[in-house]
């Protein structure tokens, strides 16, 4: 049984027209589904935790983008139920990392169809009140003011969004002083942002972590040290091509249990987590999901 979750606003609306795409396949195979479809997050929350416990489904659809991915993870992480995804949003990440993003949705049908789901790994997110999974890309700092800015900016999709939040956020941002324990190793140090990857890319395919593997029990972590405006400007364009990595201001170390404290705010596949402190965890094959390699 499939259970259809849909952002019918994802995509300037189309989530609704591959949504019906879907249903239509469905249909005409004879599967059994169930359909939630609401313009309102709450709506869809409740009808999404609703449905997942009367254990009728193995599978979850998610039409839309990184934050309804997200959204799925906070009930379906470390459970039997897969999730897949049909990419309908402005980043896309999720649907990077597994190998669905520019594929039509018979080609998803046919996949989800055909082979067999794979566990992979997530970050699970443990603030002073609130506990939340991530796939991709945790960010602090500079990225998190960032991402907030792009969330609000609605006239533009993908990497545009991020390049103007970032030229905004840049005039006004200072360093900031991290406590970071990275697998029992404590470090103090002055950063512009630390970023936690569980996948290589964050807002519509910037390459944050190139080689970050979700399936390898460990996060890539970035740290970007002060550096002058003129010369985060100078880095930031080569997040793109991943190449960033290379400058000297930048760190990147590895770890499976992480804890961050700085002042600020944590965001994760694009969504607002907590407040620092935080801790991060990396929990082995805690998603049940398809990946086309």
């Amino acid at each position: 049984m499939w259970l259809l979750v849909v952002n019918p606003t994802s995509g300037r609306r189309k989530g609704s027209k591959l949504a019906q795409d879907l249903v239509s396949l469905l249909k005409s195979s004879n599967i059994g589904f169930n359909l939630i479809n609401y313009p309102d997050l709450q709506q869809t929350k409740d009808s999404l935790q609703q449905a997942i416990s009367t254990k009728q489904f193995d599978r979850v659809v998610a039409v839309g983008g990184d934050g309804l991915i997200n959204l799925c993870l906070q009930y379906l992480a470390q459970s039997n139920i897969s999730l897949a995804v049909v990419p309908a949003g402005t980043g896309n990440d999720f649907s990077r990392a597994v190998g669905f993003h520019g594929k039509t949705v018979p080609q998803i049908f046919e996949i989800l169809n055909q082979q067999s789901p794979r566990k992979i790994d997530l970050g699970s997110v443990n603030g002073t009140n609130s506990s939340r999974w991530y796939v991709q890309v945790l960010s602090t700092g500079f990225d998190a003011k960032v991402n907030a800015l792009a969330n609000r900016i609605t006239w533009l999709r993908g990497k545009s969004k991020y390049t103007i939040a970032m030229l905004l956020i840049l005039s006004k941002f200072k360093a900031l002083a991290y406590e970071i324990e990275i697998d029992g190793r404590t470090y103090s140090r002055k950063a512009m942002l630390l970023s936690v990857a569980n996948g290589e890319t964050y807002g519509g395919g910037m390459r944050i972590c190139p080689g970050a593997s979700n399936s390898d029990g460990v996060f890539d972590i970035l740290v970007v040290s002060p550096v002058s405006k003129f010369v985060l400007l100078t880095i930031f364009p080569k997040v793109f091509s991943g190449k960033h990595i290379l400058h000297s201001k930048v760190d990147v170390l590895h770890g499976s249990v992480l804890k961050i404290s700085a002042p600020g705010s944590a965001y994760a596949d694009g969504e607002y987590m907590t407040e620092l402190p935080i801790e991060i965890i990396n929990v082995k094959a805690a998603l049940s999901t398809w990946v086309v390699v």
